[in-house]
């Protein structure tokens, strides 16, 4: 119950990997008791699985393929043992929809504690081979099998702590974060009080959930007991500790501290090919580069970050969830129209979406399309970091009309809700007029100590409407795509040839460049042309 094979190899080097249970399993399974290696399989789930498992597989192989049908524990532990080879990952998925098969009924002779071992592995291994709706049922049948167990039950199987671990992170890459964070509780509580080094992963991944939401004082709490000595310090930094180097990374990110928020990242040992948190680390890392004044720099090491993925990188569920990020470095790097192609092209609808478009509005000048978008999240259950975010675009926006009660009102709430969860790089991310006025809005409001923290100037450009293009001048562009020919492109538009002329010199300087070519090239970098895309969604500045 691992994440991807080269991130458990990894994980073998471990000095914590208690050696005893492989041997233990050799001899019961030599001596044909396999009820009892059922019983060492259990109690050492994690320690096979994180040793040797070449060794394991050969061990395992030596049962009849009867015998082990007959004991979905032992069948799911083959096939994850299988699944860790290259070369025999089908012979793996076999197995372990046998066990999971297996498990689902109580006739098949697999115990409450059992069930509950093959269904959360299920989980993982459905999560590993790209299924997320089975992954997430068998989370969550494991979820109400776990929660039947007696606490004579739960203190007689070690690992309990991890199999709710294995569980959260299911729970979370299946969308449903607050179960996550629920099931994350539960395997803390599971922790010995001499600590256990398979709990450490509840503890990184609710820091970091915690921190990824805003709610940074929840985030700190856990970082202090995974800060504590009792933790093996490899864990801090391999698969495991993922989550918790995320943590610490937004934690300094919000004070500013950017070498601080870089040393964290950067610390973190494993495959990035292959590690499931690969998203949460890229934003994590472009972000900082953000803060840092380097938005070239955080888009060249998503974009790279992205390529190491392959297929999984270029999938729409990918682009969905890099949409806001990469809308966020193309503003940062004066391409509000690109941001808004990306975020119309790629973003899931909801909260997310809508945010970015309103920061895209501002961007534009457009303080009423700004003000229409935010309105759109009205009583959307978000994350209070992406509440923040909301507030303070809709705060900025209003301050650029004449001063009004909710302007006042909203302020305040933005610079309450800032002071409790220890935000502050929300209100950099604007254009800097906006972010000047702001800061003496919150300041007029009696928060000036958030507005003394914060740096000089935002991260974001002030609007520039000579860069600006207009719908007309998007079609022309799309059109370019097709045809030179200013006649041909005249009357794809049923306009004159005159007219499209004088839009493609404005187009032409709008883009810096003096032909088509060098305007395809520039729209194409900067993702300006989506096919399929209504002109009205392109850019809305006239």
């Amino acid at each position: 119950m691992l994440g991807p094979a080269t991130d458990a190899g990894m994980l073998t080097q471990l000095p914590s990997v208690d050696p005893r249970h492989l041997p233990a399993l050799a001899e019961t399974i030599a001596a044909g008791d396999l009820d009892g290696a059922t019983a060492i399989a259990r109690d050492g789930w994690y320690d096979l699985l994180l040793g040797d498992r070449a060794e394991l597989r050969r061990v395992l192989e030596g049962m009849p393929p009867a015998a082990v049908r007959e004991r979905p524990l032992l069948s799911m532990l083959l096939g994850l043992a299988y699944y860790a080879h290259p070369y025999q990952r089908v012979k793996g998925i076999r197995y372990f929809l046998a066990a999971t098969k297996a498990a689902s009924s109580a006739r098949e002779g697999a115990s409450a504690v059992d069930r509950a071992l093959i269904l959360v592995s299920a989980g993982v291994a459905y999560r590993l081979i790209g299924r997320p709706a089975r992954a997430l049922g068998a989370a969550r049948a494991a979820w109400r099998t776990l929660l039947q167990l007696t606490e004579e039950q739960r203190s007689a199987v070690p690992v309990m702590t991890a199999v709710f671990a294995q569980l959260g992170m299911t729970l979370y890459f299946g969308g449903r974060v607050d179960e996550a964070l629920d099931a994350f509780e539960h395997g803390l509580a599971e922790v010995p009080a001499s600590g256990y080094r398979h709990g450490f992963s509840n503890v990184s991944m609710l820091a970091g959930i915690h921190g990824l939401r805003g709610e940074l004082p929840e985030a700190e709490e856990y970082l202090q007991l995974a800060r504590e000595d009792g933790w093996p310090n490899v864990l801090r930094s391999t698969y495991s500790g993922t989550f918790y180097r995320i943590a610490e990374a937004i934690v300094a990110l919000e004070r500013f501290d950017t070498s601080t928020a870089r040393a964290h990242l950067a610390s973190m040992v494993h495959d990035r090919r292959t590690i499931e948190y690969w998203i949460e680390i890229a934003i994590t890392e472009a972000l900082v580069e953000l803060v840092d004044g380097r938005p070239g720099a955080a888009k060249a090491g998503l974009e790279t970050f992205a390529s190491l993925r392959k297929g999984d990188g270029r999938s729409a569920a990918t682009r969905g969830r890099l949409a806001p990020t990469r809308g966020l470095l193309q503003l940062a790097l004066g391409n509000p129209d690109a941001a808004n192609v990306i975020l119309h092209r790629d973003a899931v609808a909801g909260y997310a979406k809508s945010i970015g478009l309103a920061r895209v509005g501002l961007a534009q000048g457009r303080h009423g399309a700004a003000l229409q978008h935010i309105r759109a999240t009205s009583g959307a259950a978000m994350p209070v970091r992406w509440l923040a975010e909301a507030i303070t675009i809709e705060v900025a926006a209003l301050l650029r009309f004449a001063e009004r009660p909710r302007t006042l009102a909203l302020t305040d709430h933005l610079g309450s809700l800032l002071e409790r969860t220890g935000q502050r790089v929300a209100l950099t991310l604007l254009p800097d007029a906006d972010f000047q006025r702001l800061g003496n809005a919150l300041a007029d409001a009696g928060f000036a100590d958030i507005v003394s923290a914060l740096p000089p100037t935002s991260r974001f450009p002030d609007p520039d409407a000579t860069t600006l293009l207009t719908d007309r001048e998007f079609a022309v562009l799309q059109a370019l795509m097709r045809t030179s020919s200013a006649a041909s492109i005249a009357a794809d538009e049923v306009v004159s040839v005159n007219t499209v002329k004088t839009q493609l010199k404005s187009l032409y300087r709008k883009l810096g460049v003096s032909s088509r070519d060098e305007a395809i090239a520039i729209a194409l970098d900067r993702h300006l042309i989506v096919d399929h895309l209504p002109p009205e969604q392109h850019t809305s500045s006239r």
